[in-house]
C-alpha cells in the first residue's frame, strides 16, 4: 500500500509532465499451471527463460539442467508473433562490422585545415596518405586504416552441464511495449477495461527451441507460448489529474501491482522520454 501511494505521488508531482492517461497491460506464459517446486525443477532436462523488457523485446535463456552435454539446433529454434512466419535464430547472412582510425601529423607553422582520406572497398588494411591543405605555411599528412570483421553466425552451439547461454539474437513481441501502450492511450477517447485468454489474447508469441542430449542422434522440442492477458487504460479527464486514472487501473485491477510481468505506462505529452514502470519477470519453461 505505502509503493502504491508513492507512485500517486511522485507522479502528480512531476510538473515537466502532462500526462493524458495511463496504460497498463500485463504478460502470462502459457504453462504457468506447472509444477515449478524446486523438485520439479530439479527433475527438468532442459529450462528456457524469457525475459521481456519495456519495449517488448524478448529475450531467451537456455539453461542445461543434465549432466549431459546440450546441442542446440538454432536452425530449427525459431521465434514467432501472432500470425507471423516465424524467425528464425540462426541467420546465415554474413555481417561485417568497419572502423576506421585516422592518424595525423602536423609540420611547419600557421593552421592547418585538414584533409580527408577515403578508403573504398572491403577485406585488408588499406592506407592512404594525402597532403593537407596549407594555411601560413603549414603541412599535415594524415592515415586512415580500415579494419573490417567479418561475423559468421553458428548454426548450432554446444551448453555444458548445468550451463546457460544466450539465444543470441532477441525479437520484438508485437503489441507488447511502451510504443503500444502510447497508442493504445492516445487513440483511446474512454477508460479500456479488458482480460484476455490464451485463445482470443491481442498479442502472443511462439518459442520453439530445438534440443539434442545424446550427441545429435535424436533431437527433441520444447515449445513456448507468451500472451498478453490485459489491457487497461485510465484516461486523465481533467489537466494534472493523474491519480484519477491511476485510481482508474487499481479499481478495475486490485491485483495491478502483483502480477509476474506488467507494465505501467504515462503517456505524456511531453518532449522528453515517457515515463514508465516496469515489473519484470523472467518467464521459466522446462522439460
Amino acid at each position: 500500500m505505502l509503493m502504491t501511494i508513492w507512485v500517486l505521488s511522485s507522479c502528480s508531482s512531476a510538473s515537466f509532465l502532462e500526462v493524458s492517461g495511463v496504460g497498463y497491460q500485463t504478460l502470462q506464459m502459457q504453462e504457468s499451471n506447472k509444477d515449478f517446486s524446486d523438485q520439479a525443477i530439479k527433475k527438468a532436462q532442459i529450462l528456457v527463460y524469457c525475459l521481456v523488457d519495456k519495449n517488448g523485446e524478448v529475450e531467451v535463456m537456455v539453461e542445461n539442467n543434465s549432466d549431459q552435454m546440450m546441442t542446440i539446433d538454432r536452425t530449427k529454434s525459431f521465434f514467432q508473433n501472432q500470425n507471423d512466419v516465424a524467425q528464425m535464430y540462426y541467420d546465415p547472412t554474413v555481417q561485417t562490422n568497419t572502423t576506421s582510425v585516422t592518424h595525423g601529423s602536423t609540420t611547419g607553422v600557421g593552421v592547418n585545415l585538414g584533409s580527408v582520406a577515403r578508403a573504398v572497398g572491403v577485406g585488408g588494411i588499406l592506407g592512404t596518405a594525402l597532403s593537407g591543405v596549407n594555411v601560413g605555411g603549414s603541412n599535415s599528412t594524415s592515415t586512415t586504416n580500415v579494419n573490417t570483421t567479418y561475423t559468421i553466425d553458428q548454426p548450432k552451439v554446444s551448453v555444458p552441464p548445468h550451463g546457460r547461454i544466450s539465444m543470441g539474437r532477441t525479437f520484438q513481441m508485437q503489441g507488447v511495449g511502451r510504443s503500444f501502450l502510447h497508442s493504445a492511450v492516445t487513440e483511446s477517447p474512454l477508460d479500456v477495461n479488458n482480460s484476455f485468454s490464451n485463445s482470443n489474447t491481442y498479442a502472443a508469441s511462439n518459442i520453439g527451441i530445438s534440443y539434442s542430449l545424446d550427441n545429435e542422434t535424436t533431437y527433441q522440442f520444447i515449445e513456448t507460448h507468451l500472451f498478453a492477458n490485459s489491457l487497461l487504460v485510465g484516461k486523465v479527464r481533467e489537466k494534472g489529474k493523474v491519480n484519477d486514472a491511476l485510481r482508474t487501473i487499481y479499481i478495475n485491477k486490485p491485483d495491478a501491482l502483483l502480477q509476474p510481468w506488467f507494465l505501467l505506462y504515462f503517456a505524456s505529452k511531453s518532449t522528453k522520454d515517457n515515463d514508465s514502470k516496469l515489473q519484470p519477470y523472467s518467464f521459466v519453461n522446462y522439460q
